[in-house]
């Protein structure tokens, strides 16, 4: 879910109470980063000093870590953009950043943790995988693209043996436009002897079965252990609509044909989970008559004590929600990436269309930046949400850039962790799934509930939570 809700805390509470924990591995290195210039509320340097690159420690603790915290209103320290041709440096702070997520998260109990991460972020993928597999990770999760090349990947990281991925990159500046482009990754890098390790189950997020059938084809058997198949109304990204058809505002519509056939995804002889709109005990009951494992719930779970959002953003939804102040729509173009992404329309956010166009243009973290190669054929990093000038100069047509929102700030601003820009502070931009507008848990007088009253509650355990609070009139910072 985003970038940290679904956090090493979260997971925690759902693998303790015997269902698989997930965390978020986006953004995770500005995450830390950003924790340990407030003093290191988490503990992760805790968590850190068992890590094999005890070198790599240091350098974060000497260059990000302020004891008591940095001031109200001191910018965060950044790290450096990780580059589609990477530093070491860089890809070691993401491995031990993933590890510190997945060890947090696997403390103290003896569940099951998985990892999510896009397909999207390709620089990402093979440190952050590698380091959530030394912390013991049990499954990776992984949308947002077809990761057929990702699959294969796995057992070589697991054996300690180099890795890496095809960059997908706009070539049609270059003068070769065929000529591939790697992103690499070598575990030696990250420890001096990378021991033998258990492949992690590999668990692929797809929209419909087509997909699924491609992965089947084009991966060796064994590498995928199931699917998560999602459907249009879940939150976050969505895949595009298979019929191509969007509405006059560029949102995307959906039809019958962005359905997956179950049966033909239950023949290929793996297991699946279902996923958008099955957060109800009787949407559980139907997923498993109809085959299913499981079901997947992210939404939910979002709004849930333990969830990465402060507990004042917590309180103040759930509120909204039930004062029915907050909708949902499916945005086809704020997200950079081109794929339609569910935004929460809440007062003061960046779901309010007047706040997102005032918002001063800035990318300064770069997670959804897209490659490209340049007339001098250089792999080079654009945006289509950066400065409307500084995408055209590098080849970017500009009327890619209207409507375009920076996810990556906003997503950090979501779990308190936004930056302070000389324009002022960065807003929030929530997303969630279309069911959540129809909350059965917490309300207005207590707008509260914790991932075990949601196990509860999806267990047919509990109908309604009524938890104390203490009854402030939050309000989104």
């Amino acid at each position: 879910m985003g970038i940290g809700v679904s956090g090493w805390r979260l997971a925690r509470a759902v693998a303790s109470a015997g269902e698989f924990g997930v965390v978020s591995g986006t953004a995770i290195d500005s995450v830390v980063v950003r924790e340990l210039q407030l003093g290191d509320p988490n503990g992760r340097l805790a968590v850190l000093r068992d890590y094999p690159d005890q070198e790599i420690v240091d350098l974060l603790v000497d260059r990000f870590y302020v004891e008591g915290g940095i001031a109200d209103g001191q910018p965060f320290k950044l790290l450096p953009v990780h580059k589609f041709v990477p530093t070491v440096q860089s890809q070691r702070i993401l491995a031990a950043a993933t590890y510190s997520e997945v060890m947090l998260a696997r403390e103290g109990h003896d569940g099951l943790v998985g990892i999510n991460l896009l397909g999207k972020l390709q620089r990402y993928t093979l440190p952050c995988m590698y380091g959530a597999m030394l912390a013991g990770v049990d499954a990776i999760l992984m949308g947002a693209g077809i990761p057929a090349a990702e699959a294969e990947q796995v057992p070589l990281l697991a054996a300690g043996e180099p890795a890496r991925l095809r960059i997908d990159a706009d070539s049609s500046q270059a003068s070769d436009r065929k000529a591939p482009h790697y992103y690499e990754f070598n575990p030696s890098d990250v420890v001096a002897d990378p021991p033998i390790l258990d492949p992690p189950l590999f668990l692929p997020i797809i929209a419909v079965d087509a997909l699924a059938r491609i992965l089947d084809k084009k991966v060796p058997r064994g590498l995928i252990s199931g699917w998560i198949i999602e459907s249009p109304i879940a939150g976050g990204h969505n895949a595009p609509p298979r019929g191509k058809t969007y509405d006059e505002a560029g949102n995307p519509v959906y039809d019958d044909r962005d359905i997956a056939d179950l049966q033909r995804i239950a023949d290929l002889g793996l297991p699946f989970y279902l996923a958008g709109g099955y957060g109800t005990p009787d949407k559980l009951t139907e997923a498993l008559n109809k085959g299913a494992a499981g079901v997947q719930v992210g939404s939910l779970f979002s709004l849930a004590d333990e969830s990465g959002y402060p507990d004042s953003y917590t309180r103040t939804l759930i509120r909204r929600i039930h004062e029915s102040k907050a909708s949902v729509r499916t945005d086809g173009r704020i997200s950079s990436t081109g794929f339609p992404f569910k935004v929460l329309e809440v007062e003061g956010t960046l779901g309010v269309p007047e706040l997102y166009d005032d918002r001063v243009r800035v990318c300064d973290l770069g997670y959804l930046q897209e490659a490209y190669v340049d007339g001098n054929d250089r792999l080079q990093v654009r945006c289509p949400a950066e400065p409307i000038e500084t995408w055209v100069a590098k080849g970017g047509k500009e009327e890619d850039t209207v409507r375009r929102g920076c996810l990556c700030n906003a997503l950090m601003a979501n779990i308190g962790l936004g930056q302070r820009q000389k324009s002022g502070p960065e807003r929030q931009l929530f997303t969630a799934g279309d069911d959540l507008v129809n909350l059965e848990l917490g309300s207005i007088e207590n707008p509260s509930y914790s991932a075990a009253d949601v196990i509860a509650f999806l267990r047919g355990e509990l109908s309604a939570v009524s938890t104390p609070t203490d009854n402030r009139n939050a309000e989104l910072a």
